[in-house]
């Protein structure tokens, strides 16, 4: 006598997903993505003020570290009278050491008057403390602001905003 074997049946086999279970993941992943899209937008306009203020600093290191070398002044100059369009460092005659290109274009404009520059001397101080120049986002007051300060040893430092108000510079 033969043994009886069955076949599977095909009812119970499952190729794929269901509609309804496609539906409910893309439900679960909007939302998810619905709840991380702000923090992530804050956390990318902080590093684009961090890299702001790093990329002054660092520019101004190098023009203070270009003057000792060279036992000569070293500028540092904006262009178009705004710091965020970018900046030269270059020798008093005009020879340029150094070009910065624009910064980010969700950082607010950090604007100066005409003519301002940062100078430093053959001895790689600077004659007359810059104002600092405050680098946040021009339509986010949750990022915190930063300022690039110069003392009058030439030495500039960047500062944290603590009282969240960038209007009054980084107090």
């Amino acid at each position: 006598m033969g043994v009886l074997t069955r076949r599977p049946s095909r009812r119970g086999s499952h190729l794929g997903f269901t509609l309804i279970e496609l539906l409910v993941t893309v439900s679960i992943v909007a939302i998810l993505v619905t709840l991380a899209l702000p923090p992530m937008r804050n956390l990318i306009q902080t590093q684009h003020v961090k890299t702001g203020a790093s990329d002054l600093q660092t520019s101004l290191l190098f023009a203070r570290s270009e003057a000792l070398k060279r036992a000569a002044d070293v500028e540092v100059v904006p262009v178009a009278n705004d710091w965020k369009g970018g900046w030269n460092v270059q020798l008093a005659d005009g020879t340029v050491l150094r070009t910065q290109s624009a910064l980010n274009s969700q950082l607010a404009a950090m604007a100066v008057a005409a003519g301002t520059k940062v100078t430093y001397r053959s001895d790689g101080h600077v004659s007359a403390a810059p104002a600092a120049v405050t680098v946040r986002i021009a339509l986010n007051p949750n990022v915190t602001a930063r300022c690039v300060a110069v003392d009058l040893s030439g030495r500039p430092t960047v500062i944290v905003d603590t009282d969240g108000n960038p209007a009054n510079g980084c107090n």
